[in-house]
């Protein structure tokens, strides 16, 4: 009874576009961060590594306290070797999200994956060790903050490369993902404390001389935590098929994009650039 004609149906670009939005503004994110991380290993392979290979290694109690003690072969060693690795998953680990080189190079994404995992459950591991043999500046909560995180890397780890050995690329994708921002937990926490400080023009919620107060032990948790409860809400706003809910997450990593970049300046000009200057 009815003609066809009068079925209204919507074009196919404005059932698309959110995704494209989506997509665009996780995208954009990931570039940002990555900018910061770069910069991030830049100051810690010129600092840490420039008094190294003075021989000052006294130096890095400047920034780490308890970094390097005198006499503490494996304590020592377990920094180093922090150190060190954290570089290597900060310079290499966002290259394993390039889809190009996955595609036409996956030789190099299998070997730079092996390394990466292997980085990761290093620093870990010594993260671990560094937290039980020196403790760290924030005390009991930070001791504990720390190793929650060491312990959620080596699982991801884990169930990374598990699923990557069984071939369940989707899965294994979403545990690299899971993976990646666990470990980039001491990069947010330094961007976030720079853009508090930045926001409210000096310290609130803490005592800077003692490292202590309820700012510092919501940053301490909310490091990996909130990284990585907004991946999850990334991940339900790619499988939603409405339309909002691409169109609010991608709204809402476009202002995560604004405090990273804000974050990761305040971090580079307060704290990075004058150490190596």
């Amino acid at each position: 009874m009815f003609a066809k004609t009068n079925t209204i149906n919507l074009p196919k670009s404005n059932k698309l576009w959110p995704k494209k939005l989506l997509n665009f503004s996780v995208q954009l994110w990931f570039v940002t961060a990555v900018v910061g991380m770069w910069i991030f290993a830049f100051y810690v392979a010129l600092f840490y590594g420039g008094a190294a290979a003075e021989g000052d290694f006294m130096k890095w109690n400047r920034v780490l306290p308890h970094g390097y003690t005198e006499g503490e072969t494996m304590g020592n060693l377990a920094v180093g070797i922090h150190l060190l690795f954290a570089v290597i998953v900060m310079a290499g680990g966002p290259i394993q999200f390039i889809p190009q080189l996955r595609k036409y190079i996956p030789k190099f994404h299998k070997w730079n994956g092996r390394i990466y995992i292997t980085a990761a459950f290093l620093i870990s591991f010594s993260g671990v060790f560094m937290v039980l043999s020196k403790g760290t500046i924030s005390g009991l909560i930070g001791d504990i903050s720390v190793s929650i995180n060491g312990i959620l890397i080596m699982l991801f780890a884990f169930l990374a490369i598990r699923n990557a050995m069984q071939r369940n690329f989707q899965s294994h994708r979403k545990w690299a993902l899971r993976l990646f921002l666990a470990m980039a937990g001491v990069w947010f926490f330094r961007i976030g404390l720079m853009f508090w400080l930045l926001i409210n023009g000096g310290p609130v919620g803490f005592d800077p001389e003692t490292f202590r107060g309820p700012f510092l032990v919501f940053l301490g948790f909310g490091q990996y935590l909130i990284p990585l409860l907004i991946l999850e809400l990334y991940f339900l706003a790619q499988e939603k098929q409405k339309p909002l809910s691409k169109i609010v997450m991608s709204l809402g990593l476009i202002m995560l994009t604004v405090f990273t970049a804000i974050g990761t300046f305040a971090a580079t000009m307060g704290m990075w650039l004058p150490r190596i200057s």
